[in-house]
């Protein structure tokens, strides 16, 4: 497929993987074999009025890009910056 991107090989950082799109792409690309590195900051805010997504669900998301096939997979779920 002519323009297509190989991602094996590569390393993609995929943030907000701990479901939904993010957990999508983040298999999608496992499959294709990239390593993936699966960022989500895993706790809610107080100005969402919805639950956001736990740490158990970066898990599985680590889980399944595994199962994808991804030769590494590498999950964190803490926010790099102070909070203020």
């Amino acid at each position: 497929m002519k323009g297509r991107i190989h991602v094996s090989c590569k390393v993609v950082v995929n943030i907000g993987a701990a479901r939904g799109q993010g957990r999508s792409h983040a298999v999608r690309l496992a499959e294709e074999g990239a390593d993936i590195i699966a960022i989500d900051l895993c706790e809610d805010l107080e100005a969402v009025p919805y639950p956001l997504s736990t740490e158990e669900d970066l898990k599985e998301t680590a889980r399944l890009v595994e199962k994808a096939g991804s030769p590494g997979v590498h999950e964190g779920g803490r926010r790099p910056w102070p909070r203020g």
